[in-house]
């Protein structure tokens, strides 16, 4: 994926709120070291802040996961995974720093980290009905292992059913001042 330089000119001065519509947050785990496993959180939300220190903010519903297989689904919602009872949203607070990145401080399962995502800016722009539009990639890696997800099954010829790291993408559509 590549990449620009995040400067404070990227993002103009306003308060913008993601467009759940034309977004996504997707994740994705090896599964026996053979395939990698892909879902998707379908209600989620975030806001931006523009201007000279960009700041970004966001949770999801941990409820929401599908990976389309209605077992497995099921297990990620249980207290091997998301635990979603006790832990209904995990939350990404950030801000822009650097060039080609996002810092902030991810907490899941109620265990908070930093994590640094890398970023592209797309925009700003203007749609059809004249609302401002910016555009934000997201892309990175945690170990899951790291926020309490630690379940996991032995594989007859060794290692594990999981790898412990999880890969996040992001494509989020703001809106100014929706």
């Amino acid at each position: 994926m590549s990449t620009v330089e995040i400067a404070p000119t990227t993002i103009p001065v306003g308060s913008y709120t993601v467009d759940p519509a034309h977004s996504s947050f997707e994740f994705g785990v090896r599964h026996m070291k053979i395939s990698t496993v892909r879902g998707r959180f379908l209600d989620f939300e975030a806001t931006l802040e523009g201007g000279e220190q960009p700041r970004i903010k966001g949770s999801i519903e941990t409820a929401s996961a599908v990976t389309y297989d209605e077992a497995r689904d099921g297990h990620l919602k249980s207290p091997d995974f998301f635990d979603v009872e006790r832990y209904p949203q995990a939350t990404f607070t950030g801000t822009l720093v650097a060039p080609h990145r996002v810092e902030g401080e991810l907490t899941l399962k109620g265990v908070s980290r930093p994590v640094t995502l890398s970023a592209k800016v797309n925009g700003p722009d203007q749609d059809p009905w004249g609302n401002e539009r910016v555009g934000i990639d997201l892309e990175g890696e945690i170990n899951r292992q790291e926020h309490g997800v630690t379940w996991n099954a032995p594989l007859p010829g060794g290692g594990a059913l999981l790898d412990d790291t999880v890969k996040l993408t992001a494509s989020l559509s703001f809106v100014k001042g929706a």
